[in-house]
């Protein structure tokens, strides 16, 4: 069991790296882009308050960030908050971005991130475990992963600990997304939403809270990710044929994939 390395690498290392960068700063997922919202560093700040005060984290908290990206996430609850973080990726280039950015935010002393595979979460965490659980535009990698994996995150988890996953799931028959699944380059097939509900329970799981982010924030993140990218095109600073978000805008905005927020405990 391991994550499709290739593809994680060949995304945020090989064809979108200037694109993320300039659109999200150190962020790497859709945020809440609500009306106040003029770019993507905003609507995620507004998605880490939003987490915060839904999940009760406090200087108590102790937090996991799966996929971590540069541990923005983590880094910023710690900063607001106090609370304690780890946090975990497959890509070492991004995890040395997120040690500088850990002590330029003065929280060194609050946590720290990682390399390491989510499908093997215990080779890098040994026996430690969190209050809480971020899953935040990752999952969509290990769709054919996800029994497995729960398992060796329940390893890490408290009675009691929370976990939010933001995650992509279909609605149409398979074949009609793998256009979308090309764009990710995922390998799993991805999961339909009522089958992604299931393994949450199947693995002991309490669903807490689902919403369908499509209509508000995710179609707004999308728009403004492809707005974005078309005019790095048009400068000639990323390739035409490279930049596939609207791919995904499209089958966003006719409902075949779902942008989905999940919160359940253990």
């Amino acid at each position: 069991m391991a994550t499709n390395q290739e593809g994680v690498n060949d995304v945020y290392e090989t064809v979108f790296p200037r694109l993320w960068r300039s659109l999200c700063g150190d962020f790497l997922n859709f945020g809440y882009f609500t009306d106040e919202c003029e770019n993507m560093t905003e609507a995620n700040e507004v998605l880490v308050k939003w987490i915060i005060k839904k999940l009760n984290i406090t200087e108590s908290s102790r937090v996991l960030e799966v996929g971590c990206g540069r541990g923005a996430y983590a880094i910023s609850m710690a900063k607001q908050t106090g609370c304690s973080f780890v946090g975990i990726d497959i890509l070492p280039k991004f995890i040395k971005e997120g040690k500088a950015l850990l002590v330029e935010q003065g929280v060194q002393d609050r946590g720290d991130v990682m390399v390491g595979d989510m499908t093997e979460l215990s080779k890098s965490l040994g026996d430690q475990k969190f209050t809480h659980v971020l899953l935040l535009g990752c999952l969509f990698y290990i769709h054919d992963q996800m029994d497995p994996f729960y398992e060796q995150l329940k390893r890490h988890c408290n009675p009691g600990t929370w976990i939010i996953a933001q995650d992509f799931t279909r609605t149409v028959p398979v074949d009609q997304i793998r256009p979308v699944m090309k764009h990710w380059r995922t390998e799993g097939e991805t999961l339909d939403t009522a089958t992604y509900i299931s393994k949450i329970f199947n693995a002991g799981f309490k669903l807490q809270y689902y919403n369908n982010d499509n209509n508000d924030h995710a179609i707004r993140s999308v728009n403004y990710v492809v707005d974005g990218g078309n005019k790095m095109v048009e400068a000639g600073v990323m390739p035409k044929d490279s930049f596939t978000f609207p791919i995904l805008r499209d089958a966003m905005e006719a409902g075949r994939i779902l942008y989905n927020t999940f919160i359940y405990t253990e």
